[in-house]
Protein backbone atom coordinates (compact mmCIF):
# COMPACT_ATOMS: atom_id res chain seq x y z
CA UNK A 1 0.00 0.00 0.00
CA UNK A 2 1.29 3.59 -0.76
CA UNK A 3 -0.40 6.77 0.26
CA UNK A 4 -0.03 10.44 -0.48
CA UNK A 5 -1.50 13.69 0.14
CA UNK A 6 -0.90 17.39 -1.23
CA UNK A 7 -3.02 20.59 -1.70
CA UNK A 8 -3.49 23.17 -3.90
CA UNK A 9 -5.03 27.13 -3.10
CA UNK A 10 -8.04 27.86 -5.14
CA UNK A 11 -8.46 30.99 -3.42
CA UNK A 12 -10.03 33.20 -6.12
CA UNK A 13 -9.17 37.45 -7.06
CA UNK A 14 -11.14 39.92 -4.77
CA UNK A 15 -14.24 40.84 -6.21
CA UNK A 16 -16.02 37.33 -7.47
CA UNK A 17 -19.36 36.42 -6.46
CA UNK A 18 -19.59 34.57 -3.34
CA UNK A 19 -22.74 32.45 -3.56
CA UNK A 20 -24.93 30.81 -0.83
CA UNK A 21 -27.25 33.29 0.35
CA UNK A 22 -30.34 34.93 -1.36
CA UNK A 23 -27.88 38.78 -1.42
CA UNK A 24 -25.70 39.38 -4.11
CA UNK A 25 -21.90 39.37 -2.21
CA UNK A 26 -18.63 39.83 -3.59
CA UNK A 27 -15.64 39.54 -1.67
CA UNK A 28 -13.71 41.97 0.04
CA UNK A 29 -10.96 40.31 1.35
CA UNK A 30 -9.92 37.14 2.79
CA UNK A 31 -9.89 35.31 6.02
CA UNK A 32 -8.52 31.89 5.01
CA UNK A 33 -7.39 30.51 2.32
CA UNK A 34 -9.29 27.92 0.35
CA UNK A 35 -7.61 24.84 -1.06
CA UNK A 36 -8.35 21.68 -2.89
CA UNK A 37 -6.94 19.25 -0.96
CA UNK A 38 -6.10 15.67 -2.54
CA UNK A 39 -5.40 12.13 -1.43
CA UNK A 40 -4.10 8.83 -2.88
CA UNK A 41 -4.27 5.86 -2.12
CA UNK A 42 -3.07 2.65 -3.82
CA UNK A 43 -3.12 -0.54 -3.05
CA UNK A 44 -0.90 -1.49 -6.52
CA UNK A 45 -4.00 -3.05 -8.54
CA UNK A 46 -6.47 -0.68 -7.82
CA UNK A 47 -5.39 3.20 -7.24
CA UNK A 48 -7.89 6.16 -6.02
CA UNK A 49 -8.02 9.65 -5.20
CA UNK A 50 -10.03 11.72 -2.95
CA UNK A 51 -10.81 15.23 -3.20
CA UNK A 52 -11.94 17.96 -0.83
CA UNK A 53 -12.71 21.31 -2.42
CA UNK A 54 -13.36 24.18 -0.81
CA UNK A 55 -16.29 25.36 -2.87
CA UNK A 56 -20.21 25.70 -2.51
CA UNK A 57 -20.35 22.68 -4.79
CA UNK A 58 -18.63 21.04 -7.94
CA UNK A 59 -20.72 20.65 -11.35
CA UNK A 60 -20.87 17.26 -13.35
CA UNK A 61 -18.77 19.56 -15.98
CA UNK A 62 -15.65 21.01 -13.43
CA UNK A 63 -15.74 17.23 -12.38
CA UNK A 64 -15.02 15.69 -15.84
CA UNK A 65 -12.76 18.36 -16.44
CA UNK A 66 -10.62 17.71 -13.88
CA UNK A 67 -10.62 13.80 -13.84
CA UNK A 68 -9.74 13.97 -17.66
CA UNK A 69 -6.25 16.38 -16.66
CA UNK A 70 -5.46 14.21 -13.64
CA UNK A 71 -5.55 11.15 -15.66
CA UNK A 72 -3.34 12.91 -18.16
CA UNK A 73 -0.98 14.41 -15.58
CA UNK A 74 -0.51 11.00 -13.35
CA UNK A 75 -2.58 8.03 -14.82
CA UNK A 76 -5.13 7.84 -11.94
CA UNK A 77 -8.31 6.97 -14.07
CA UNK A 78 -10.66 9.61 -14.18
CA UNK A 79 -13.06 7.45 -12.86
CA UNK A 80 -11.71 6.54 -9.84
CA UNK A 81 -11.00 10.19 -9.10
CA UNK A 82 -13.81 11.20 -6.05
CA UNK A 83 -14.04 14.98 -5.93
CA UNK A 84 -16.16 16.25 -3.23
CA UNK A 85 -17.36 20.25 -1.65
CA UNK A 86 -16.98 21.28 1.44
CA UNK A 87 -19.77 23.51 1.10
CA UNK A 88 -18.70 26.53 2.45
CA UNK A 89 -20.97 29.63 1.67
CA UNK A 90 -17.87 31.33 1.91
CA UNK A 91 -16.32 30.23 -1.43
CA UNK A 92 -15.93 31.27 -5.05
CA UNK A 93 -18.51 31.12 -7.92
CA UNK A 94 -19.08 28.09 -8.78
CA UNK A 95 -22.98 28.03 -8.26
CA UNK A 96 -25.60 30.00 -10.83
CA UNK A 97 -28.82 29.70 -8.67
CA UNK A 98 -31.25 31.99 -6.04
CA UNK A 99 -29.93 35.76 -7.48
CA UNK A 100 -25.92 34.36 -7.58
CA UNK A 101 -24.06 33.42 -11.40
CA UNK A 102 -21.54 31.40 -11.76
CA UNK A 103 -18.15 31.73 -13.07
CA UNK A 104 -16.97 29.42 -15.94
CA UNK A 105 -13.02 30.80 -15.59
CA UNK A 106 -13.06 30.22 -11.98
CA UNK A 107 -14.45 26.87 -12.46
CA UNK A 108 -12.32 26.15 -14.99
CA UNK A 109 -9.35 27.00 -12.78
CA UNK A 110 -10.66 24.63 -9.94
CA UNK A 111 -10.90 21.99 -12.42
CA UNK A 112 -7.17 22.52 -13.26
CA UNK A 113 -6.07 23.03 -9.60
CA UNK A 114 -7.98 19.94 -8.71
CA UNK A 115 -5.85 18.04 -10.79
CA UNK A 116 -2.73 19.22 -10.28
CA UNK A 117 -3.62 18.37 -6.44
CA UNK A 118 -4.47 14.41 -7.30
CA UNK A 119 -1.02 14.51 -9.42
CA UNK A 120 1.15 16.01 -6.47
CA UNK A 121 -0.34 13.56 -4.24
CA UNK A 122 -0.04 10.67 -6.83
CA UNK A 123 4.35 11.76 -7.07
CA UNK A 124 4.42 11.53 -2.88
CA UNK A 125 2.53 8.29 -2.49
CA UNK A 126 4.94 6.71 -0.02
CA UNK A 127 4.61 3.37 1.61
CA UNK A 128 2.08 3.26 3.80
CA UNK A 129 -0.88 1.32 6.94
CA UNK A 130 -4.29 1.81 6.30
CA UNK A 131 -6.41 1.97 9.60
CA UNK A 132 -9.68 3.24 10.15
CA UNK A 133 -11.72 4.40 12.82
CA UNK A 134 -14.59 6.52 14.66
CA UNK A 135 -15.13 9.13 17.58
CA UNK A 136 -17.94 11.42 18.61
CA UNK A 137 -18.44 15.28 17.68
CA UNK A 138 -20.90 16.29 19.85
CA UNK A 139 -23.34 19.08 20.21
CA UNK A 140 -22.20 21.06 17.02
CA UNK A 141 -24.47 19.93 14.49
CA UNK A 142 -28.17 19.97 14.40
CA UNK A 143 -31.14 19.14 11.90
CA UNK A 144 -32.67 22.43 10.79
CA UNK A 145 -36.12 21.57 10.18
CA UNK A 146 -39.03 20.99 12.52
CA UNK A 147 -42.43 19.54 12.83
CA UNK A 148 -44.41 22.14 14.12
CA UNK A 149 -47.57 22.51 16.17
CA UNK A 150 -49.98 22.91 12.66
CA UNK A 151 -48.37 19.97 11.56
CA UNK A 152 -46.21 21.83 8.76
CA UNK A 153 -42.77 21.35 8.53
CA UNK A 154 -40.54 24.79 8.77
CA UNK A 155 -36.74 25.35 8.25
CA UNK A 156 -34.96 27.35 10.33
CA UNK A 157 -38.03 28.54 12.65
CA UNK A 158 -36.15 30.62 15.36
CA UNK A 159 -34.65 30.12 18.26
CA UNK A 160 -37.12 28.51 21.37
CA UNK A 161 -39.99 28.53 18.79
CA UNK A 162 -42.73 27.98 21.06
CA UNK A 163 -44.82 26.15 18.21
CA UNK A 164 -41.54 23.64 17.63
CA UNK A 165 -42.61 20.33 18.45
CA UNK A 166 -39.62 18.04 17.24
CA UNK A 167 -36.80 17.83 15.11
CA UNK A 168 -38.44 16.43 11.74
CA UNK A 169 -34.96 14.53 10.62
CA UNK A 170 -31.56 13.61 12.76
CA UNK A 171 -28.32 14.57 13.02
CA UNK A 172 -25.22 12.61 12.88
CA UNK A 173 -22.17 13.22 15.65
CA UNK A 174 -19.64 10.71 14.12
CA UNK A 175 -16.43 12.01 12.78
CA UNK A 176 -14.48 8.52 10.80
CA UNK A 177 -11.40 8.77 9.74
CA UNK A 178 -9.05 6.86 7.46
CA UNK A 179 -5.53 7.37 8.39
CA UNK A 180 -2.08 6.43 6.72
CA UNK A 181 1.11 6.13 8.81
CA UNK A 182 4.92 5.13 8.32
CA UNK A 183 4.93 1.09 8.43
CA UNK A 184 8.08 1.43 10.23
CA UNK A 185 6.59 3.93 13.44
CA UNK A 186 3.18 4.28 13.05
CA UNK A 187 3.20 7.60 12.49
CA UNK A 188 0.83 9.12 10.52
CA UNK A 189 1.36 10.91 7.68
CA UNK A 190 -1.67 11.73 6.09
CA UNK A 191 -5.62 10.94 7.04
CA UNK A 192 -9.16 11.48 5.56
CA UNK A 193 -11.66 13.52 8.20
CA UNK A 194 -15.89 12.33 7.08
CA UNK A 195 -18.10 14.66 8.97
CA UNK A 196 -21.77 15.98 7.89
CA UNK A 197 -22.59 19.28 8.74
CA UNK A 198 -23.55 22.91 6.78
CA UNK A 199 -20.31 24.92 5.87
CA UNK A 200 -22.39 27.85 6.69
CA UNK A 201 -20.44 29.64 9.93
CA UNK A 202 -19.17 32.70 8.53
CA UNK A 203 -21.18 34.01 5.28
CA UNK A 204 -19.71 37.18 5.02
CA UNK A 205 -17.63 39.21 2.26
CA UNK A 206 -14.80 37.53 3.03
CA UNK A 207 -13.44 33.95 1.45
CA UNK A 208 -13.08 31.57 4.22
CA UNK A 209 -12.70 27.31 3.78
CA UNK A 210 -15.32 27.75 7.42
CA UNK A 211 -14.89 24.95 9.94
CA UNK A 212 -12.87 22.91 7.75
CA UNK A 213 -9.94 25.07 8.59
CA UNK A 214 -10.16 24.66 12.07
CA UNK A 215 -10.34 20.51 11.52
CA UNK A 216 -7.29 21.24 9.16
CA UNK A 217 -5.67 23.44 12.62
CA UNK A 218 -6.44 20.96 14.73
CA UNK A 219 -4.87 17.98 13.24
CA UNK A 220 -1.72 19.89 12.43
CA UNK A 221 -1.26 21.01 16.21
CA UNK A 222 -0.61 17.48 17.02
CA UNK A 223 0.80 15.93 14.33
CA UNK A 224 2.69 18.95 12.59
CA UNK A 225 1.91 21.04 9.07
CA UNK A 226 2.96 18.04 7.11
CA UNK A 227 0.07 16.04 8.03
CA UNK A 228 -1.89 15.31 5.05
CA UNK A 229 -5.54 16.19 5.53
CA UNK A 230 -8.50 15.33 3.06
CA UNK A 231 -12.13 16.74 4.45
CA UNK A 232 -15.08 15.46 3.23
CA UNK A 233 -18.58 16.67 4.01
CA UNK A 234 -21.64 14.24 4.65
CA UNK A 235 -25.14 14.21 4.32
CA UNK A 236 -26.16 17.61 5.73
CA UNK A 237 -29.00 18.76 3.47
CA UNK A 238 -30.93 19.17 6.43
CA UNK A 239 -28.05 19.85 8.73
CA UNK A 240 -26.19 22.72 10.32
CA UNK A 241 -24.50 24.12 13.01
CA UNK A 242 -27.97 26.02 14.16
CA UNK A 243 -29.36 24.71 17.47
CA UNK A 244 -32.65 26.23 17.16
CA UNK A 245 -33.55 25.02 20.56
CA UNK A 246 -31.31 26.47 22.52
CA UNK A 247 -31.79 29.85 23.79
CA UNK A 248 -28.12 31.06 23.23
CA UNK A 249 -27.14 33.42 20.17
CA UNK A 250 -27.43 31.98 16.55
CA UNK A 251 -24.03 30.04 15.90
CA UNK A 252 -22.55 32.36 13.40
CA UNK A 253 -19.58 34.33 13.08
CA UNK A 254 -15.51 33.32 13.94
CA UNK A 255 -16.24 32.28 17.01
CA UNK A 256 -18.72 29.45 16.12
CA UNK A 257 -16.77 28.23 13.07
CA UNK A 258 -13.78 27.69 15.49
CA UNK A 259 -16.06 25.76 17.88
CA UNK A 260 -17.05 23.55 15.35
CA UNK A 261 -13.54 22.88 13.43
CA UNK A 262 -12.06 22.07 17.07
CA UNK A 263 -14.59 19.63 17.94
CA UNK A 264 -14.78 17.61 14.71
CA UNK A 265 -10.61 18.14 15.16
CA UNK A 266 -10.84 16.72 18.81
CA UNK A 267 -12.82 13.84 17.36
CA UNK A 268 -10.74 13.10 14.27
CA UNK A 269 -7.47 13.49 16.72
CA UNK A 270 -9.28 10.73 19.08
CA UNK A 271 -10.08 8.90 15.88
CA UNK A 272 -6.32 8.48 15.32
CA UNK A 273 -4.83 8.50 18.02
CA UNK A 274 -5.86 4.84 18.85
CA UNK A 275 -6.56 3.53 15.36
CA UNK A 276 -5.55 0.00 14.29
CA UNK A 277 -4.00 -0.28 11.66
CA UNK A 278 -4.15 -2.99 8.47
CA UNK A 279 -0.78 -4.21 7.20
CA UNK A 280 -2.24 -6.09 4.10
CA UNK A 281 -5.63 -3.33 3.42
CA UNK A 282 -7.13 -2.76 -0.27
CA UNK A 283 -8.85 -0.59 -2.16
CA UNK A 284 -11.73 -0.69 -4.29
CA UNK A 285 -13.77 1.38 -6.53
CA UNK A 286 -17.28 0.75 -8.02
CA UNK A 287 -19.95 2.77 -9.28
CA UNK A 288 -23.82 3.03 -10.14
CA UNK A 289 -26.60 5.40 -11.41
CA UNK A 290 -29.33 6.43 -10.30
CA UNK A 291 -31.75 7.66 -12.82
CA UNK A 292 -34.08 10.96 -11.45
CA UNK A 293 -36.85 13.36 -13.56
CA UNK A 294 -36.56 16.70 -13.22
CA UNK A 295 -39.40 18.11 -11.55
CA UNK A 296 -42.91 19.34 -13.34
CA UNK A 297 -44.20 22.38 -12.52
CA UNK A 298 -47.95 23.10 -13.06
CA UNK A 299 -49.31 25.86 -15.77
CA UNK A 300 -50.97 27.74 -12.57
CA UNK A 301 -47.59 27.90 -10.99
CA UNK A 302 -45.82 29.11 -14.16
CA UNK A 303 -48.71 31.45 -15.11
CA UNK A 304 -48.00 32.68 -11.60
CA UNK A 305 -44.50 33.11 -11.62
CA UNK A 306 -44.36 35.31 -14.65
CA UNK A 307 -47.14 37.76 -13.55
CA UNK A 308 -45.34 38.12 -10.62
CA UNK A 309 -42.13 38.69 -12.63
CA UNK A 310 -44.24 41.22 -15.00
CA UNK A 311 -44.76 43.14 -11.57
CA UNK A 312 -42.10 43.39 -9.58
CA UNK A 313 -37.65 43.43 -10.02
CA UNK A 314 -36.24 40.15 -9.09
CA UNK A 315 -34.14 41.26 -5.99
CA UNK A 316 -32.99 39.66 -2.52
CA UNK A 317 -34.96 41.87 -0.66
CA UNK A 318 -38.51 39.73 -1.84
CA UNK A 319 -37.45 36.04 -2.29
CA UNK A 320 -40.50 35.18 -3.77
CA UNK A 321 -39.03 37.31 -7.05
CA UNK A 322 -36.09 34.98 -7.19
CA UNK A 323 -38.37 32.08 -6.74
CA UNK A 324 -40.56 32.88 -9.50
CA UNK A 325 -38.01 33.04 -11.92
CA UNK A 326 -36.09 29.93 -10.31
CA UNK A 327 -39.54 28.20 -11.08
CA UNK A 328 -39.12 29.03 -14.83
CA UNK A 329 -35.31 28.21 -15.13
CA UNK A 330 -36.21 24.96 -13.84
CA UNK A 331 -38.90 24.65 -15.92
CA UNK A 332 -36.47 25.10 -19.24
CA UNK A 333 -33.81 22.77 -17.84
CA UNK A 334 -36.46 20.35 -17.80
CA UNK A 335 -37.28 20.31 -21.39
CA UNK A 336 -34.05 20.47 -22.62
CA UNK A 337 -32.85 17.65 -20.10
CA UNK A 338 -35.87 15.81 -18.76
CA UNK A 339 -34.08 13.09 -16.65
CA UNK A 340 -30.36 13.34 -14.94
CA UNK A 341 -28.30 10.25 -14.40
CA UNK A 342 -26.78 10.39 -10.78
CA UNK A 343 -23.43 8.90 -10.65
CA UNK A 344 -23.68 6.92 -7.04
CA UNK A 345 -19.70 6.26 -6.40
CA UNK A 346 -18.25 4.29 -3.91
CA UNK A 347 -14.48 3.70 -2.40
CA UNK A 348 -13.31 1.10 0.26
CA UNK A 349 -10.19 1.53 2.01
CA UNK A 350 -9.56 -1.18 4.44
CA UNK A 351 -12.93 -1.83 5.74
CA UNK A 352 -14.69 1.65 5.38
CA UNK A 353 -16.60 2.54 2.58
CA UNK A 354 -17.15 6.33 1.17
CA UNK A 355 -19.73 6.19 -1.44
CA UNK A 356 -20.95 9.31 -2.54
CA UNK A 357 -24.19 11.21 -4.38
CA UNK A 358 -23.91 14.69 -6.32
CA UNK A 359 -26.29 16.51 -4.64
CA UNK A 360 -27.53 18.26 -0.99
CA UNK A 361 -28.71 14.70 0.35
CA UNK A 362 -30.60 14.42 3.86
CA UNK A 363 -29.29 13.04 6.52
CA UNK A 364 -31.92 10.05 7.02
CA UNK A 365 -31.13 8.83 3.64
CA UNK A 366 -27.58 8.24 5.26
CA UNK A 367 -28.42 6.74 7.80
CA UNK A 368 -30.86 4.25 5.98
CA UNK A 369 -28.09 3.42 3.89
CA UNK A 370 -25.50 2.84 6.91
CA UNK A 371 -27.76 0.35 8.69
CA UNK A 372 -28.01 -1.90 5.56
CA UNK A 373 -24.81 -1.77 5.13
CA UNK A 374 -22.23 -4.36 6.46
CA UNK A 375 -19.25 -2.49 6.21
CA UNK A 376 -17.99 -1.53 9.84
CA UNK A 377 -17.91 2.81 8.48
CA UNK A 378 -20.20 3.57 5.85
CA UNK A 379 -19.99 7.35 5.08
CA UNK A 380 -21.95 8.77 2.75
CA UNK A 381 -19.97 12.08 1.09
CA UNK A 382 -23.08 14.53 0.02
CA UNK A 383 -21.95 17.28 -3.24
CA UNK A 384 -19.87 14.18 -4.44
CA UNK A 385 -18.71 14.49 -8.43
CA UNK A 386 -21.62 16.79 -9.27
CA UNK A 387 -24.39 18.68 -8.49
CA UNK A 388 -28.47 18.07 -8.43
CA UNK A 389 -29.79 20.32 -5.74
CA UNK A 390 -31.35 19.18 -2.68
CA UNK A 391 -32.42 15.66 -2.18
CA UNK A 392 -35.25 15.68 0.36
CA UNK A 393 -37.27 13.12 1.86
CA UNK A 394 -40.63 12.65 1.17
CA UNK A 395 -41.87 13.67 4.27
CA UNK A 396 -40.20 17.30 3.60
CA UNK A 397 -42.32 17.42 0.27
CA UNK A 398 -45.46 16.91 2.53
CA UNK A 399 -44.30 19.22 5.39
CA UNK A 400 -43.07 22.16 3.42
CA UNK A 401 -39.72 24.35 4.05
CA UNK A 402 -37.11 26.16 2.23
CA UNK A 403 -35.43 23.11 0.63
CA UNK A 404 -38.21 21.66 -0.95
CA UNK A 405 -38.95 24.56 -2.98
CA UNK A 406 -38.53 24.54 -6.63
CA UNK A 407 -35.59 26.61 -7.73
CA UNK A 408 -31.95 25.54 -9.74
CA UNK A 409 -31.33 24.43 -5.70
CA UNK A 410 -34.11 22.17 -5.26
CA UNK A 411 -35.41 20.78 -9.19
CA UNK A 412 -35.49 16.68 -8.60
CA UNK A 413 -38.54 14.62 -8.57
CA UNK A 414 -39.73 13.74 -4.85
CA UNK A 415 -38.78 9.96 -5.02
CA UNK A 416 -35.21 10.73 -6.03
CA UNK A 417 -33.92 10.17 -2.64
CA UNK A 418 -35.46 6.78 -1.88
CA UNK A 419 -34.02 5.78 -5.38
CA UNK A 420 -30.55 6.83 -4.56
CA UNK A 421 -30.85 4.85 -1.68
CA UNK A 422 -31.66 1.88 -3.19
CA UNK A 423 -28.69 2.00 -5.79
CA UNK A 424 -26.40 2.66 -2.78
CA UNK A 425 -27.38 0.07 -0.57
CA UNK A 426 -26.87 -2.67 -3.22
CA UNK A 427 -23.62 -0.91 -4.41
CA UNK A 428 -22.56 -1.55 -0.53
CA UNK A 429 -23.68 -4.93 -0.57
CA UNK A 430 -21.94 -5.76 -3.75
CA UNK A 431 -18.93 -4.33 -2.45
CA UNK A 432 -18.53 -6.20 0.71
CA UNK A 433 -19.33 -9.32 -1.16
CA UNK A 434 -16.25 -8.64 -3.67
CA UNK A 435 -14.37 -7.45 -0.22
CA UNK A 436 -15.25 -11.07 1.16
CA UNK A 437 -14.16 -12.70 -1.49
CA UNK A 438 -10.89 -11.40 -1.75
CA UNK A 439 -10.13 -11.75 1.67
CA UNK A 440 -11.13 -15.19 1.74
CA UNK A 441 -9.03 -16.74 -1.10
CA UNK A 442 -5.83 -15.30 1.30
CA UNK A 443 -4.32 -18.27 2.99
CA UNK A 444 -5.54 -19.45 6.25
CA UNK A 445 -8.50 -16.40 5.64
CA UNK A 446 -12.44 -16.96 6.37
CA UNK A 447 -13.43 -13.80 7.93
CA UNK A 448 -12.48 -10.11 7.32
CA UNK A 449 -11.07 -7.91 8.54
CA UNK A 450 -8.86 -10.14 11.27
CA UNK A 451 -7.15 -8.89 14.47
CA UNK A 452 -3.92 -10.74 13.36
CA UNK A 453 -4.42 -7.93 10.02
CA UNK A 454 -3.27 -5.33 12.71
CA UNK A 455 0.10 -3.89 12.40
CA UNK A 456 0.15 -3.06 16.17
CA UNK A 457 1.21 -7.05 16.72
CA UNK A 458 4.40 -6.54 13.96
CA UNK A 459 5.52 -3.14 16.20
CA UNK A 460 5.08 -5.16 19.37
CA UNK A 461 7.49 -7.82 18.32
CA UNK A 462 10.12 -5.73 17.02
CA UNK A 463 9.80 -3.44 20.81
CA UNK A 464 10.12 -7.54 22.41
CA UNK A 465 13.09 -8.09 20.35
CA UNK A 466 14.87 -4.87 21.20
Amino acid sequence: MKAGFASTCITPALGKEIPGLFERRFAEGVRDDLYARAAVIDDGRCCVAFVQTDTIKVSEQLVAAARKRAQRLCGIPGKNCFISATHTHSGGPTFAGLGTDADADYAGFVAERVADAIAEAHRRRRPAYVGTGSAAAEGVAFNRRFVMRDGTQMTHPGKMNPSIVRPAGPADPTVTVVGCCDPSTLTPFGCIVHFACHATHMNGYLYSADYMRWIVDMLWAVYGRDLGVTCLNGACGDVTQMDNQSARPGEFGPYWCERTGRVVGAGALQALARMDYFKKATVAREASTAPAAVRRSSAAERRAARALLAEKEVTGADVETIYARELLQVESMRRKKPVHSLEIMGIRVADALFWGVPGEYFQKFAMDVRAASRFPHTCCVELANGYNGYICTEDAFAGGGYEVRTARSSFLEVTAGERIVKTATRLCERMYQSASREIAALPGRRTWPKWEDSALDGINQLKAKK
